[in-house]
């Protein structure tokens, strides 16, 4: 019989710190990924953009924007506190794209040329 309950005890025991909250799950940053973004007004009217965001090996924030008038790279890319600011370079003008992520929504402005460009969109889920 005391057999029987330590064998229980044990399986029980088992059962526990296998399944409990002690497994530690790994955080995946909301950041990374891509992202679509649509840029309203333009001169060249609304253009259609994925913004792509990583990390690097000294775990900072790396990216880039793909859209229909080109490629460019973000430079001093900063994401903190859900906020976004970064700068590219487009045909030799300097434009800022600052924003907020709110779980898969993308709400920003980017801006150039003493304007502002409304810039909204979701990430890429694949």
């Amino acid at each position: 019989m005391k057999k029987t309950h330590l064998v229980l005890s044990l399986i029980a025991l088992f059962m526990i710190t296998s399944c409990g909250p002690g497994k530690n799950a790994v955080k995946v940053d909301p950041y990374i990924g891509a992202w679509s973004i649509l840029i309203e007004n333009t001169p060249q009217g609304d253009v259609s953009s994925t913004m792509t965001i990583l990390k690097n090996e000294a775990n900072e924030y790396t990216g880039n924007v793909v859209s229909d008038v080109g490629a460019f790279e973000l430079s001093n890319l900063n994401i903190t506190d859900n906020k976004i600011s970064a700068n590219f370079v487009v045909q030799d003008l300097d434009f800022d794209i600052t924003g907020t992520f709110e779980s898969t929504v993308f709400k920003g402005f980017i801006s150039g040329m003493g304007e502002d460009y409304t810039a909204n969109g979701n990430k890429i889920v694949e």
